[in-house]
């Protein structure tokens, strides 16, 4: 029998209230990782820097498909009320909690993020104890295809405090973003569209000199362009923009 989570209220500070989400889970043996801007604060020390500090309100988390009932009864021992009807029909892939004290939502993703474009998490769960690998979190920022300024900014964060390498302890992994990249051609474009719209805001902000992000964004483009693109990818770049390479999904808000 497991250790019991003592229902308490969730805390005021989101950043806090995921770390003590993430401590019952591993208390119970459930894997969850966090996404998203609370996940880029907990490596980046740049994410309370003057010019690139942002508000963090919800929480995303990946979890495993396979221990989907042990995480709907921890979230409901941890003071969350569960969407009955969200989770009825998509349970199988992503659930969502509610905090109603602070009127917030924190979403539970199941073994892929599915947003738009989809990005498989099952065998990268276990690289980092609190969070998805660094190169995966950049990739969850780069395949937003309506990226708004806190996810531009999440991005120059991640490529300033942490260098490009081929490892997943503390480095943003380029072969994993090249596996992703290259073999999606959709995924590609997407990505390509942010590495645009982050230069233009490091431009726009004067960040360049002070920051290292440009330089690493450069350098990370440059192999992927650079990266032998698989056969998929070749016959899906001939389709081009004729045909939609995204998917825009429904935001799941509480009124």
């Amino acid at each position: 029998m497991g250790p019991t989570v003592v229902s308490t209220m969730p805390l005021d500070d989101i950043r806090d209230e995921v770390r003590r989400i993430l401590e019952a889970a591993e208390a119970r043996g459930i894997t969850l990782r966090v996404l998203g801007g609370v996940a880029v604060f907990l490596h980046s020390p740049s994410a309370a820097h003057r010019q690139l500090q942002r508000i963090y309100r919800d929480a995303d988390l990946v979890g495993l498909s396979s221990q989907k009932r042990g995480i709907e009864t921890l979230f409901a021992e941890l003071g969350y009320q569960a969407d009955r009807e969200f989770n009825t029909l998509h349970g199988h892939q992503r659930l969502f909690f509610w905090d109603p004290h602070h009127e917030r939502q924190i979403d539970v993703f199941l073994d892929q993020l599915r947003m738009c474009h989809a990005l498989d998490l099952r065998q990268r769960l276990t690289l980092d104890r609190r969070t998805v690998p660094l190169a995966d979190l950049l990739l969850t920022k780069l395949q937003i295809w309506e990226a708004n300024e806190k996810d531009l900014v999440d991005i120059v964060v991640l490529l300033h405090d942490h260098p490009l390498g081929y490892g997943d302890e503390e480095t943003i992994n380029i072969q994993r973003i090249i596996e992703v990249l290259a073999n999606d051609w959709g995924w590609y474009r997407t990505a390509k569209e942010n590495v645009e719209r982050v230069r233009a805001l490091i431009l726009e902000r004067d960040l360049s000199e002070e920051f290292l992000s440009l330089r690493r964004l450069e350098e990370l483009w440059r192999a992927v362009e650079e990266a032998p693109k698989s056969r998929s990818w070749k016959l899906r770049a001939v389709v081009g923009e004729r045909k939609r390479w995204y998917e825009l999904p429904e935001e799941v808000r509480r009124d």
